[in-house]
C-alpha cells in the first residue's frame, strides 16, 4: 500500500469541526438522590463482598472454637481474685456465641451458679479466693447464690492461702463462712478484726507551704473535701463515718454468726483479737482443714472420683451455647430488658469524647441519656434498669440523665428501675430519684444528698518563691476560678450562691421522686451518707436486692417464668458491632446452617448498639 492511498479520505492535520450547542438538562433532585442511592449501595455492597471474602478465608485458616463439652458429673470450681467486673456490653454477645472466653462478669458469677443448683448433673462447688480487694456488696451477692446453691443439698468448699493476710479479712470471711467447708493453707492467718476506715487530712501541710482550700459545702455532712480545709475529722464527719462502720460491721458478723454457729457465741471475742494464726484458727472452729491447693483437688478427686472439674468460665459459656437460639435468635418472642449502666465519676457530654479521654472510670451524661432515648425508643425493650456503680459527678451531667429517665416514662411509658451497686451517692442518687423503683445491696453507700465546691488558692504558695501573677480582665469577678487568688468578697457570695442553688434543686429532684415533702427530704439529706440498710429505712430506697432481684422481678411483672428467659441486653455498648460482625465471620459462624436466623440476630445487636461527685465516700475495708 502506497503512502498516498494511506492518505486519502484522511487529513494529516486535525481540524475540528465546531459542535452545535446542545441545551443543558434541567436540574432534577429525584435524578441525583437516585444516583447517590445507586452509588452508596454499589459501596456498601462491595463492603460486604469483600467482609465475605475475608470471612471465608479467614475461615479457611481457623476453626471455631467448638462449645465446651460437660460430663454427667462434675463440680464446678471457680478462681475468685478481686472484684468482678460489672456487665460490659457487645462483648457478651460474643461469648455467648463461643468467640471470646466468657466473661466473669459479676452477672455470670450469680446466675451461672444459680443455674448449677438445679443441675443434677452438678455435684459441688469449690471456690478457690485469693486475699485481695473485694467490694462487700458483691461479696454479698455472691454469697446469696451460694446459699442458695447449699439449699439444693450440694456441697460446697471455700479455699484460700489466707483469710486477710493483708490484715483485713472480715469481708472474705464472711463470704467463706456460708460454705459447708473452710479450708487454709498452713502459715495462712485469719484476720477478722472489724472494719475500718481512715482518711488523711492535709490542711496543716498545705498551711506551711502557703496553699489554701477554699471549699464550701451544703451541708454538715458533705465532707468531701474536708480532708483539704480542715486538720481533721468534724464532730459531723466522725458521726456519719462510725454510724457507716457500725452498720457494715453489723451486715458482716451477723450473717457469721448464724452460719458457723459453733463460734457464735465467742465471734466478737475472737474479732477482738485481730488475726489469728492457722493452729489457733483450726482450735477456735474458725478454719476446718488446713491443707495446700494440691490437697483440695486430691480431696476433690477422691470425694467426687466420677465428677470431672469443670471452671465456672467453661460451665456457663457451654449452657449460654445451648441458649443462643432461644434467647437471641428468637427475640421477638421474648421480653427485653435494657441494662444501661453508670459505672464512675458522671461527666458531661461523651465519655469517649470528653476531656478527660476515654476512661471506663466515666459515665458521660450524653452516653447514659442516648441509651435511655435509644431503649425508649425500640419497641422490643419494656423495660429500663439503670445499673449504678458512682459516687456522683456533675450536677447538671446528672440532671440530663435524669431528664431522660423523666422522658422515657412520661413519654413511652415505660417502667425504670435502679440497680444501685457498691455506691450509688451524690449524683448517683440525683439519677435514681425519677425512677418507678430503687433496689440496693444492704451495704450500697448511697445517700449523700449536697453538695460541696470551691478551689485552691495558691497565692502564698507563688510568694514564697517569688513568682508574682499579674491579671488583665473584664468584669468584677470574671477572675472567680483563679487558683492564684483567693475568693474576693463578692465572688464567694456569687459562688456560694450557685451552691445553694445546686442544693435546693437536689432536694426538689428528690421530693418529686420519692413523693416525699421537701422538709422530709432535708432531714434525711444534708450531704449524709447511708448504707443501703439504713436508706430502706429512710425511704430513700424501696427493696434490698441485687440486679438479679430486679429481672426477676421484672420477669414476673411481664409473665415470664424466670429472668433466665428474659432478653438482657447491656447499654451503652462498648464494643463496635462490626468488630463483632468480623469476628464472627473469621470464627466461620457465618457459615453454619442458621445463617439467615443469626443475621437477624446481628442486625438487632446492631440496632441496639445505638441504644455531684463524693469523694468522701469511704474507701471501706473490713
Amino acid at each position: 500500500m502506497s503512502c498516498q492511498s494511506w492518505l486519502r479520505g484522511r487529513t494529516v492535520v486535525f481540524n475540528p469541526v465546531p459542535k452545535v450547542p446542545v441545551k443543558p438538562k434541567r436540574f432534577h433532585i429525584g435524578r441525583i438522590l437516585w444516583t447517590a442511592i445507586k452509588r452508596t449501595c454499589m459501596v456498601i455492597g462491595a463492603i460486604f463482598l469483600i467482609s465475605a471474602i475475608i470471612g471465608v478465608w479467614a475461615g479457611s485458616r481457623f476453626e471455631k472454637r467448638p462449645a465446651p463439652t460437660l460430663p454427667n458429673e462434675m463440680v464446678l470450681t471457680l478462681h475468685m481474685a478481686g472484684a468482678f467486673p460489672e456487665a460490659s456490653g457487645k462483648s457478651q454477645y460474643a461469648a455467648l456465641l463461643n468467640l471470646r472466653d466468657e466473661l466473669l462478669t459479676l452477672d455470670v458469677v450469680v446466675d451461672t451458679i444459680d443455674r448449677a443448683a438445679s443441675d443434677n448433673r452438678v455435684k459441688a462447688l469449690a471456690v478457690k479466693a485469693s486475699d485481695a480487694g473485694y467490694n462487700i456488696s458483691q461479696l454479698q451477692e455472691i454469697r446469696a447464690s451460694v446459699e442458695r446453691f447449699k439449699k439444693s443439698g450440694k456441697k460446697t468448699i471455700i479455699y484460700s492461702e489466707s483469710f486477710g493476710g493483708s490484715g483485713y479479712g472480715l469481708g472474705l470471711y464472711y463470704l467463706a463462712s456460708v460454705f459447708d467447708e473452710i479450708w487454709m493453707q498452713p502459715v495462712g492467718v485469719v484476720a477478722i478484726g472489724g472494719v475500718s476506715a481512715e482518711m488523711p487530712f492535709f490542711k496543716d501541710i498545705m498551711d506551711k507551704y502557703g496553699v489554701q482550700a477554699q471549699f464550701f459545702q451544703r451541708k454538715e455532712y458533705k465532707n468531701a473535701m474536708e480532708y483539704l480545709s480542715a486538720s481533721g475529722m468534724s464532730a459531723a464527719s466522725r458521726e456519719e463515718m462510725q454510724g457507716l462502720i457500725e452498720n457494715l460491721a453489723s451486715q458482716l458478723k451477723g450473717p457469721i454468726k448464724d452460719s458457723r454457729t459453733k463460734i457464735a457465741a465467742r465471734f466478737d471475742a475472737l474479732s477482738d483479737l485481730g488475726l489469728l494464726t492457722d493452729d489457733v484458727a483450726v482450735k477456735e472452729g474458725l478454719v476446718d482443714r488446713l491443707a495446700g491447693e494440691d490437697e483440695v483437688l486430691d480431696y476433690l478427686d477422691t470425694t467426687y472420683h466420677d465428677a470431672g472439674l469443670i471452671s465456672l468460665e467453661s460451665y456457663a459459656s457451654a449452657l449460654n451455647s445451648a441458649q443462643i437460639e432461644k434467647k437471641f435468635l428468637g427475640q421477638g418472642r421474648s421480653v427485653s430488658v435494657a441494662v444501661i449502666h453508670v459505672d464512675g465519676m458522671i461527666v458531661s457530654g461523651s465519655a469517649e469524647r470528653g476531656p478527660y479521654g476515654v476512661s471506663n472510670e466515666m459515665a458521660g451524661a450524653d452516653d447514659i441519656a442516648e441509651a435511655i432515648h435509644d431503649a425508649g425508643d425500640d419497641k422490643r425493650i419494656k423495660t429500663i434498669v439503670l445499673r449504678i456503680n458512682s459516687p456522683g459527678g456533675s450536677p447538671s451531667a446528672s440532671e440530663t440523665i435524669a431528664r431522660a429517665v423523666e422522658w422515657v416514662k412520661k413519654e413511652k411509658k415505660k417502667p425504670v428501675y435502679v440497680s444501685m451497686g457498691t455506691v450509688a451517692a451524690s449524683g448517683g442518687y440525683w439519677i435514681s430519684a425519677p425512677a418507678d423503683r430503687i433496689y440496693a445491696m444492704n451495704s450500697t453507700l448511697t445517700g449523700s444528698i449536697g453538695v460541696v465546691g470551691g478551689k485552691i488558692n495558691l497565692e502564698q504558695f507563688w510568694k514564697k518563691f517569688d513568682i508574682n501573677w499579674e491579671r488583665v480582665s473584664v468584669g468584677a469577678n470574671s477572675g472567680m476560678m483563679s487558683m492564684n487568688t483567693p475568693f474576693s468578697e463578692s465572688e464567694q457570695r456569687q459562688f456560694e450562691a450557685s451552691l445553694d442553688n445546686v442544693y435546693a434543686h437536689f432536694i426538689t429532684r428528690v421530693a418529686k421522686g420519692r413523693k416525699l415533702s421537701p422538709d422530709r427530704v432535708e432531714e434525711i439529706a444534708k450531704g449524709h451518707v447511708w448504707t443501703g440498710q439504713q436508706a430502706k429505712g429512710n425511704g430513700l430506697v424501696d427493696k434490698i436486692g441485687s440486679l438479679n432481684d430486679v429481672l426477676d422481678d421484672v420477669a414476673k411483672e411481664n409473665g415470664v417464668s424466670s429472668r433466665a428467659d428474659l432478653i438482657v441486653v447491656h447499654l451503652p455498648s462498648v464494643d463496635d458491632p462490626f468488630d463483632i460482625l468480623f469476628e464472627m465471620l473469621s470464627a466461620q459462624a457465618a457459615l453454619p446452617d442458621f445463617l439467615g436466623r443469626l443475621t437477624s440476630s446481628v442486625s438487632a445487636i446492631l440496632h441496639s448498639s445505638r441504644l455531684v461527685y463524693d469523694p468522701s465516700v469511704p474507701d471501706v475495708r473490713g
